[in-house]
């Protein structure tokens, strides 16, 4: 598994393993978290927004009104994303 000191810049999206490190849990405890997760192809990838954003609501830090705006246009988003199929 990779760590902090193996990868200093951490990417904007990330596999299950980098994501996984990123939160310093393991794979499985990461997927049961339930945190979105993108396609890029068959490729799948977490946002580092989206991880952060995350562990902010975990930590109960209020939202910038900036960060609220980008919260619900992404809950709009995914939700027509399903209703299209």
């Amino acid at each position: 598994m990779a760590t902090r000191a193996d990868l200093p810049e951490w990417p904007r999206l990330m596999d299950a393993e980098l994501a996984s490190a990123y939160f310093g849990v393991s794979a499985g405890t990461f997927r049961a978290l339930g945190i979105q997760s993108r396609n890029i192809g068959r490729r799948v990838v977490w946002d580092r927004v989206d991880l952060d954003r995350f562990a902010d609501r975990l930590s109960e830090q209020p939202l910038t009104e900036t960060d609220r705006a980008a919260e619900a246009s992404e809950v709009e988003r995914r939700f027509l994303e399903r209703r299209r199929g």
